[in-house]
């Protein structure tokens, strides 16, 4: 099901994920995943590409896996990184970003099995972006 985040922005979610709101972020998940959304605004293509050097230069600096598309006014940016959330228990995060020329869509998937990363990826690539007036 299509789920409208903002005017802007909206994703197709699978009807077994559950979801919530926590303050600007709205989460959804199951046993295994959860997605953590959040919206950021900014004033223009230059706000954008810092944004994206930023990323780019943090990625690369912990020499992490990075996924890069362009789409006609889409960016996608997307990082791969285990993360260590208690002794001994690591999950895999994917940290994706849909950019357009006013706004970004970060959607952070964590990951308790990496065999669930195929689905990450598809949900990340049903995220669709509206301009609006």
């Amino acid at each position: 099901m299509r789920i409208e985040l903002s005017h802007e922005w909206s994703l197709e979610v699978p009807e077994d994920l559950q979801h919530r709101k926590e303050g600007d972020h709205l989460v959804f998940w199951k046993p295994g995943i959860t997605l953590l959304t959040t919206i950021f605004a900014y004033s223009g293509e230059k706000h954008r590409q810092v944004l994206l050097a930023n990323l780019k230069g943090r990625v690369e600096a912990e020499k992490l896996e990075s996924i890069i598309e362009i789409d006609g006014q889409i960016q996608r940016y997307a990082y791969f990184k285990q993360e260590e959330i208690i002794p001994g228990h690591i999950r895999l995060a994917l940290h994706a970003f849909t950019t357009a020329p006013y706004g970004c869509l970060q959607t952070s998937f964590y990951l308790d099995n990496a065999q669930d990363l195929h689905e990450c990826l598809v949900l990340w690539k049903s995220v669709e972006w509206t301009e609006t007036e």
